[in-house]
């Protein structure tokens, strides 16, 4: 079948012992049944007695036990990639349906996909992909690709700043600006369930003057939370609630940078953080569209 991805789809391809914030470490890896079916197939009682439960029982640290020390993943070498689960050979690909056609992207929780995400023009152009087959939600009601070329086609006019461009989104979708004061939005990031505890500085919102120097990476980063939880909206209220949460990370990640002066080279580890611990949260992404949802 055919999966549309990004454009910048294509310059993706795992960092594997150069990675930095492994997701072989600190994340469930949950086993298929195809994929148990072939290691109790092979007999490879060594694989086998590190499964329980349909998942990989890890090590201290939460680091996988067929990590090793180089940072290389031990049924790969020895079995190859077909012999992975499907979670470790997809991540950190997602994919939506809409309509009957299917699209992907790469999650930006995955330190290479943030920079290649950050980093990349054609977010609004796709490539096909063939893939033998895919995880997809069932279609939405809503035609969401419509309104997520509209919403790309205020983002990308890059005659305006970068600020006049959301505005034009908020007021688009009725979206105040200042749903919140900055101690309520952070009493909510409080209830927040965080991997890292040291990331709650950097899950903030506040009263920055944004920089429109790296106004690239703003609109890439937002188009990129626009495409991954606004494509999946329910209805109409839920998507103003979706985009009200694209707005809301991005500010988040325009707030972290000009807090900890940093550059555009730093922006990267920052939308990994963001992604990690909200994004990639299921519970985390609800409670805060639930929250938006109720006040728009």
């Amino acid at each position: 079948m055919k999966v549309y991805f990004p454009s910048y789809y294509n310059k993706f391809k795992c960092i594997a012992e150069r990675c930095q914030n492994s997701c072989c470490v600190g994340w469930e890896i949950t086993v298929d049944q195809k994929t148990l079916q072939k290691y109790e197939q092979s007999g490879r009682e060594d694989i086998l007695r590190h499964i329980s439960c349909g998942s990989i029982v890890l090590c201290d640290g939460g680091r996988c036990p067929f990590l090793t020390e180089r940072g290389l993943c031990r049924i790969i070498s020895e079995l190859g990639e077909e012999y992975t689960s499907v979670i470790c050979r997809e991540h950190p690909r997602f994919y939506h349906r809409i309509g009957e056609r299917i699209e992907g992207g790469i999650g930006a929780s995955c330190e290479e996909a943030a920079r290649i995400i950050l980093s990349s023009d054609g977010y609004d152009s796709f490539v096909s992909v063939e893939k033998d087959s895919v995880d997809a939600p069932d279609e939405t009601e809503l035609d969401t690709k419509a309104e997520r070329e509209e919403i790309y086609a205020i983002l990308s006019d890059r005659a305006l700043p970068f600020s006049a461009r959301v505005e034009k989104i908020r007021d688009r979708y009725e979206i105040p600006k200042n749903i919140h004061t900055r101690d309520e939005w952070q009493e909510i990031f409080f209830s927040l369930e965080m991997l890292d505890e040291s990331h709650r500085e950097i899950i903030s919102v506040g009263k920055t003057v944004l920089n429109e120097e790296y106004s690239d990476c703003f609109e890439r980063f937002l188009a990129y939370l626009i495409y991954r939880h606004a494509s999946v909206a329910s209805s109409r209220d839920n998507l103003r609630a979706r985009i009200a949460f694209c707005l809301l990370l991005t500010e988040m990640l325009e707030n972290s940078m000009a807090k900890n002066q940093l550059s555009e080279d730093g922006a990267a580890e920052l939308v990994r953080i963001i992604s990690e611990e909200i994004e990639y949260s299921e519970d985390n992404t609800a409670a805060l569209v639930f929250e938006l949802e109720s006040l728009l």
